[in-house]
C-alpha cells in the first residue's frame, strides 16, 4: 500500500485522509441514528404492523447496517487518521468485520429479493408457509456464513484468489441474481394487476381483500427494489477501480487514483445510510409508527386501521 501511494504529494495525502475521517465520522454517526431508530420503532411495533417476514429481513439488514456504522466506518475513520500521518492502522479485526458487514449486507438483500419473489409469485403458499422464525433463521445463517468467509482470510488462502472469489460471489453473482429475481417479480406484478383490472366490475369481498394484499407485496417488493438499487449505485465505482487495478498498474502510484479509490471506499457506506431513509419514505406504517413512537400522536384512524388490518390479516389466513 505504501508503494502504490508513494508518488502522491504529502499535503495531498494528508488532506483527502482527514477529509475522509470526517466524512466516516459524520457518516457513522447518521448510520447508527437512522437504524437505530428504524430498529426502536420495529422492535415497539406500537401499531402491531411489523409482525411479518418482510420486517424481520429489514429487521436484520438494519442491524447488520447500524454495525456498519457503530464498527466499520469508526474504525475505518481511525484508519484514515492513521493515513494521514502516513502510518497503517489497519489490523487483522478491521479486515474481518470489513468483509463480515458488507458481505452480510449483499446476503440479506439477496435473501429479502427471494422473499419477496415468494410474496409475489406464490402469495397463498407464503402466507401459509412462510413464519417470523423461518426468516429469523435466514438472517442468523447470513451473518453465520458471512463470517465464515470473512475468517477464511486468516488461512493461508492467497489475497488475490479471496479477493476474487470474494467479488464475484458476492458482487457479480448476487447483483446478478437479484436482477433476475425482480425481472421475474415485474412480469409476476405486470400479470397479476391485468387480472384485477379485469375483475374490477364483478368484484367480490375476497376479491377486494386480495387486492389489497397484492397492493401491499407490490409495495413491499418496490421497497426492497429501491434497497438494492442503492446497493448497486454504491458498489459500480467500487468495481470500476478494481478493474482499472487489474488493467492498469501504473495507475496505482497517481494521485488521482488515489483520490477516486478513496471516493470509491466511501461510498460502500453511503447504501447503510440510505436504507432506512428509503424504508420509512416507501412504508406508511412505519411513518404512522415513527409518530406514534416519537411523538405520541395515536389517532382514532390509526386504531381503526390497525383493528383493519389485523382483521385483514386473519381473513388471508382463512382464504
Amino acid at each position: 500500500m505504501d508503494n502504490e501511494t508513494s508518488t502522491v504529494p504529502d499535503t495531498v495525502r494528508t488532506r483527502v485522509c482527514y477529509l475522509f475521517a470526517a466524512l466516516y465520522l459524520l457518516a457513522s454517526i447518521l448510520t447508527v441514528t437512522t437504524n437505530g431508530l428504524l430498529l426502536l420503532v420495529i422492535f415497539k411495533d406500537p401499531l402491531q404492523c411489523f409482525r411479518r417476514p418482510f420486517a424481520v429481513f429489514i429487521a436484520g439488514l438494519a442491524t447488520t447496517d447500524f454495525l456498519f456504522g457503530a464498527v466499520g466506518d469508526t474504525i475505518t475513520a481511525k484508519n484514515k487518521i492513521y493515513c494521514a500521518m502516513n502510518e497503517d492502522g489497519e489490523t487483522t479485526f478491521y479486515y474481518v468485520m470489513d468483509y463480515f458487514i458488507d458481505n452480510s449486507a449483499t446476503v440479506l438483500v439477496v435473501a429479502l429479493s427471494v422473499d419477496r419473489l415468494l410474496a409475489v409469485a406464490f402469495p397463498i403458499f407464503y402466507r401459509c408457509t412462510v413464519r417470523n422464525t423461518h426468516a429469523a433463521l435466514v438472517v442468523v445463517c447470513a451473518w453465520v456464513y458471512s463470517l465464515s468467509f470473512s475468517l477464511i482470510q486468516l488461512t493461508n488462502v492467497p489475497e488475490d484468489i479471496y479477493d476474487t472469489v470474494d467479488v464475484h460471489l458476492h458482487v457479480t453473482f448476487a447483483l446478478t441474481t437479484t436482477g433476475i429475481i425482480y425481472c421475474i417479480i415485474y412480469r409476476t406484478i405486470r400479470k397479476r394487476r391485468k387480472f384485477f383490472l379485469g375483475a374490477n366490475e364483478t368484484a367480490t369481498r375476497r376479491t377486494n381483500q386480495r387486492l389489497k394484499s397484492f397492493k401491499s407485496e407490490k409495495e413491499s417488493a418496490l421497497t426492497a427494489f429501491l434497497i438494492l438499487l442503492a446497493l448497486v449505485m454504491t458498489q459500480i465505482p467500487y468495481l470500476a477501480m478494481i478493474v482499472l487495478r487489474a488493467n492498469c498498474k501504473s495507475c496505482l502510484v497517481t494521485t488521482w487514483y488515489f483520490i477516486c479509490q478513496e471516493c470509491a471506499d466511501f461510498l460502500l457506506c453511503v447504501s447503510a445510510i440510505a436504507n432506512p431513509v428509503l424504508y420509512g419514505w416507501r412504508v406508511k406504517q412505519f411513518q404512522r409508527s415513527f409518530m406514534v413512537v416519537f411523538c405520541g400522536k395515536k389517532t382514532r384512524n390509526t386504531e381503526l386501521e390497525k383493528s383493519r388490518d389485523t382483521t385483514f390479516e386473519k381473513t388471508l389466513e382463512l382464504d
